[in-house]
């Protein structure tokens, strides 16, 4: 691989009721000039007013964007009302909102703060986002967060959809990485340090799994720190290769064809999550492992608990190899209709 510099967050702050501490990190690193805070229409209330109202310290004219949706068109929506001097971009929500504060930070060439209040998807360090424009998918290079807020108070008390969602997402690292192997046998640049990270990250998670489900302190604390650790191994090598592979390709290519359905009830993280137990039996990994995790952390493993059919499920295994163009699985191993229904009732993932 050529020479490539490393961007990693300066400061991560982990804790209980630490939101208010946003403007000290700003103090640490030395950071002035006017904030923006963006954030969703709930996390608002549970979060974003009072991130704004720290940041008065920095700036007393502060202002906060509401993001509706996680596309380049809202990216662009967002870049023609923010003003000239803004210094500092402070996202505060779930993944959409993490992500199109990442990318505007990105262009506007200024640093990015990163506070969740969700642990839903490990985006919360990684230098790449995840956008959609109807049917249209893009992965694309943006600012790693000079630093990362994460109040587990907050995150605790997330919707529990959101918190299985995340950690089926770090379980499903499980099958990126195998893909990643894979594709290093044709040539392809391979990180041992990035890719026992990103595995590292999994287990943390499944044996978590039982304190997750219970939103025990410990369990919700593991989790965030496996998301952090994930989205690291990406930025460690400028590639979400270490945490993205066949199973995302599905998920994915499922949004795809759940958008020309109009039905969008499944989140990114659970789609991968079955994902995973699918492309695990076809590497050859011990796929029951990765199921049993899903069910202990209550994420689902079927196409019923997707609130999809059998025939989406399907079709979207079967249009995860066109998603992108990233050496998987399914090159070496592709599928048919009659392959992937057996696999699919194999895994019991059609029941």
């Amino acid at each position: 691989m050529d020479p490539h510099s490393i961007e990693l967050p300066r400061n991560i702050l982990i804790g209980k009721g630490i939101l208010d501490k946003v403007s000290n990190v700003c103090e640490e690193l030395k950071i002035s000039g006017k904030p923006l805070v963006l954030t969703g229409e709930h996390t608002k209330g549970v979060a974003g007013e009072r991130v704004r109202k720290s940041l008065l310290d920095v700036d007393p004219d502060t202002q906060m964007e509401i993001v509706k949706e996680a596309s380049k068109k809202e990216v662009e929506r967002l870049d023609e009302r923010i003003p000239m001097d803004i210094d500092l971009i402070v996202s505060v929500g779930g993944g959409k909102v993490i992500d199109v504060g990442k990318l505007l930070a990105y262009q506007a060439k200024i640093p990015f703060i990163s506070v969740p209040t969700a642990p839903s998807h490990d985006g919360v360090a990684s230098e790449r986002v995840s956008l959609k424009d109807g049917e249209v998918f893009h992965s694309l290079k943006a600012r790693v967060p000079i630093a990362i807020i994460a109040d587990i108070e907050i995150l605790r008390n997330a919707p529990y959809k959101l918190i299985a969602s995340g950690g089926a997402d770090v379980i499903s690292n499980c099958t990126a990485v195998n893909d990643w192997k894979l594709a290093k046998e044709k040539g392809e640049y391979y990180s041992e340090y990035a890719a026992a990270l990103s595995l590292l990250s999994s287990e943390i998670v499944l044996n978590s799994a039982e304190m997750i489900r219970k939103k025990e302190e410990r369990g919700i604390r593991n989790l965030v720190e496996a998301l952090i650790s994930s989205s690291i191994s990406m930025s460690l090598v400028q590639s979400s290769r270490p945490a993205s592979g066949s199973e995302h390709m599905f998920s994915h290519a499922l949004d795809q064809l759940k958008f020309q359905a109009g039905v969008n009830k499944s989140l990114h993280g659970e789609q991968c999550g079955v994902g995973s137990i699918l492309f695990a039996y076809i590497q050859g990994q011990d796929w029951e492992k990765i199921r049993n995790g899903l069910k202990t952390l209550g994420a689902p493993t079927t196409a019923g608990e997707l609130d999809i059919d059998k025939d989406m499920l399907v079709e979207s295994m079967l249009k995860a190899k066109d998603v992108r163009e990233r050496y998987t699985v399914l090159n070496e191993k592709p599928l048919d209709k009659e392959k992937a229904l057996d696999i699919c009732r194999a895994t019991g993932v059609i029941e």
